[in-house]
């Protein structure tokens, strides 16, 4: 077994550290579904959502939605008693991250490969995609990247090669995977999501998965070949930063896309464990989180890096960015970190049940916060 075939196939028995640290509740306290039950059964309204395994919030317009354990999407337009409703979901599976294009239009995303697209304000949600569909449609894409790799090499003068022997056993390796995770099902689930237009986005998930899509999500485009990305790592989360889109990924990856993601650039990264997120409000200013309270800062748009000394060890999971530049990072055992402009860290908090925290948003007074203890209210206030 080659190197790069270990550390393809090791990272199987690695699975995303933020989606067993924040889902392991969901594995004892859920039913036993198969994935072709939670992908046809509807979510079961309940009265608890809001109080279950939470893993992303957003706000569009007036309007907050979290999305979260066993299909649930919730949604309030309340922002000051926060009573939440619930959408109408078709399916039960875990959902990760949701983003919205408008007030009308928006998409989550899954495990069991799920992609869901609601047209009405979030108050009734479609299924577009599931695992099974995105398995057989990678799996076509690198058996056509691999017969172009073989023809490209029979075609190649000596001194290509050596280069085209390289990109054939790449291309060889997808194809691999893609036949195997076709046997396992709807294995993969899709971590993050995001959309330049109501027309053209992307979904990003465990094991390399990339899909694009340019007609709302109707049909997908896998795009496994536009990543340096040999070793299939997971994908944890996509962002839109300035004129730049980055993803954030396993073992310290980093990659930009100057042009929405048709071409992208692997950036030098100042760390080889997890990154989970990326934020930034434009002018270059760009900072990256992790692994066991791991943080960095950039000024040029990701070019280099300084560290963050967050003072904590806390895997940080989620942030955003307030109107005074401060960021605001939120992990495991409930701790949410304030860093001001120059990366210096102002306060740390921790959450008296201490249960991880997978994101936050800032409304007018207040913080929300999402994770295993469902949605939690904080103060805004920090030190300066």
């Amino acid at each position: 077994m080659t190197d790069q075939t270990f550390r393809r196939h090791g990272t199987r028995l690695l699975t995303a550290v933020w989606i067993s640290t924040l889902c392991f509740a969901w594995s004892y306290s859920t039913p036993a579904f198969t994935q072709g039950d939670a992908l046809e059964t509807p979510a079961r309204p309940t009265e608890l959502a809001e109080h279950s395994l939470v893993l992303d919030i957003t706000r569009t317009g007036d309007r907050l939605f979290a999305v979260g354990e066993r299909g649930h999407i919730i949604w309030t337009d309340n922002l000051n008693s926060l009573s939440w409703e619930q959408s109408a979901v078709p399916v039960r599976t875990t959902l990760t991250s949701c983003f919205f294009a408008d007030s009308n239009i928006g998409w989550a995303v899954g495990h069991d490969g799920v992609v869901l697209k609601t047209e009405d304000g979030g108050l009734t949600w479609r299924t577009l995609l599931n695992g099974f569909e995105a398995n057989r449609l990678i799996e076509q894409h690198a058996t056509d990247l691999q017969e172009q790799a073989e023809q490209a090499l029979s075609d190649a003068a000596p001194e290509e090669e050596s280069a085209l022997q390289e990109t054939l056993e790449a291309m060889e390796y997808a194809a691999q995977d893609a036949s195997s995770f076709l046997e396992e099902g709807a294995s993969r689930p899709f971590l993050d999501v995001w959309f330049q237009n109501e027309q053209e986005g992307f979904v990003i998930g465990a094991f390399g998965l990339i899909l694009r899509t340019i007609d709302g999500g109707e049909s997908w485009i896998s795009w496994l070949d536009r990543l340096e990305n040999p070793y299939s790592l997971h994908l944890n989360s996509i962002r839109k930063v300035g004129q730049a889109l980055y993803i954030t990924a396993e073992a310290g990856a980093l990659f930009r896309s100057a042009d929405n993601g048709q071409t992208w650039q692997r950036l030098d990264s100042p760390y080889d464990g997890s990154l989970f997120g990326i934020l930034g409000s434009g002018g270059g200013r760009l900072i990256t989180f992790g692994l066991r309270g791991h943080a960095f800062q950039s000024l040029d748009n990701g070019d280099s890096w300084t560290e963050i000394e967050t003072g904590t060890s806390s895997s940080l999971f989620g942030g955003t960015l307030l109107p005074d530049g401060t960021a605001v990072l939120v992990g495991t055992q409930g701790v949410t970190v304030f860093i001001d402009r120059n990366g210096h860290v102002g306060e740390i908090r921790q959450a008296d049940n201490r249960l991880p925290l997978s994101q936050v948003i800032s409304l007018e007074t207040e913080l929300l916060t999402v994770g295993l203890g469902g949605i939690q209210a904080q103060p805004l206030t920090h030190d300066q």
